[in-house]
């Protein structure tokens, strides 16, 4: 299956996701503006980390499609318009084929927090590129801590996330990529 095609309700789904996500970032805050900077920084982050699993997957002879888990939107809309908390939950690339060996599983895996560490990187240029407090700026230093944070929560070796798969693939590997990342996912949440 080639990387390019997509089904209609894949489109569909990561559309409605990305601009669920978008709003959920940019709420109480929310301008144009603000939903744009969102859109790019998050949206990006969320769309080219899912893809990757799915480009991984077909890579090893897997079915593979995004899918949204609707519910979660809902959900990650409630807390957000009722507590404030930002929970986004949108849902995954499906994956399938009759055997994937734990190393297949795990590289796709690792595919996904990895997208979001290169983007990182290319945010952190556009940082250093633009003026600060330009509208670049923003969605470089916005798109920089969003990509390490998604990394980092996506490499937690709990079921259902990435780093689960890949701890049981190669701890080795986890450790390396997973601590760092998860280390300033932390950073991010309590300093």
């Amino acid at each position: 299956m080639s990387i390019f095609r997509f089904s209609q309700r894949e489109i569909i789904d990561l559309t409605i996701s990305v601009l669920a996500i978008a709003f959920i970032f940019s709420y109480p805050n929310f301008s144009i503006l603000v939903f744009i900077i969102s859109l790019i920084a998050v949206g990006s982050g969320f769309i080219f980390h899912e893809l990757m699993h799915r480009t991984v997957a077909r890579k090893y002879g897997a079915w593979s499609e995004f899918r949204a888990w609707y519910e979660g939107l809902i959900l990650g809309f409630i807390l957000k318009l009722v507590f404030g908390a930002t929970f986004i939950a949108p849902g995954a690339v499906y994956i399938y084929k009759d055997y994937l060996t734990p190393e297949e599983n795990g590289k796709i895996a690792l595919a996904g927090p990895l997208t979001n560490v290169a983007l990182a990187f290319v945010f952190f240029i556009l940082m250093l590129i633009f003026k600060p407090g330009s509208l670049l700026y923003w969605i470089g230093i916005f798109g920089f801590h969003i990509n390490l944070f998604l990394a980092g929560f996506n490499m937690l070796p709990i079921p259902p996330f990435d780093g689960e798969k890949v701890l049981k693939w190669n701890p080795f590997i986890w450790a390396i990529v997973g601590l760092p990342l998860i280390g300033y996912m932390l950073y991010m949440m309590f300093w």
